[in-house]
């Protein structure tokens, strides 16, 4: 339940990001040793300004408008992430969207 938490959040994000135009793609594989299953969900918003890239899973960091975010959905997906044994990062350049990987171990 928790993980489908960190997707269905990474998934409205990009949505929002989008706006009424663009594509999101999932994204699934092992990587190349077997031990951890990859997750990424890319858009093809603006992006992420370079400035915010260290800030993004900050509490309360937000780039939404007043009463549109709480930034508190990137943070608590950062928490599950870390929780379940996992790293999760975001890899951006303004104007060509945004992906953000999820790595979580295989037992």
């Amino acid at each position: 339940k928790k993980i489908k938490q960190v997707l269905i959040n990474l998934l409205m994000n990009a949505k929002f990001a989008l706006g009424r135009d663009g594509t999101i793609t999932i994204r699934s594989e092992m990587n190349s040793d077997g031990r951890r299953a990859l997750i990424q969900v890319r858009d093809t918003g603006p992006g992420v300004e370079s400035k915010n890239l260290t800030r993004i899973f900050d509490p309360f960091f937000t780039t939404k408008p007043t009463g549109q975010g709480t930034g508190l959905g990137l943070s608590v997906s950062y928490g599950i992430i870390k929780n379940h044994g996992g790293d999760i990062w975001v890899e951006s350049e303004p104007g060509k969207g945004a992906t953000f990987t999820i790595a979580l171990p295989i037992p």
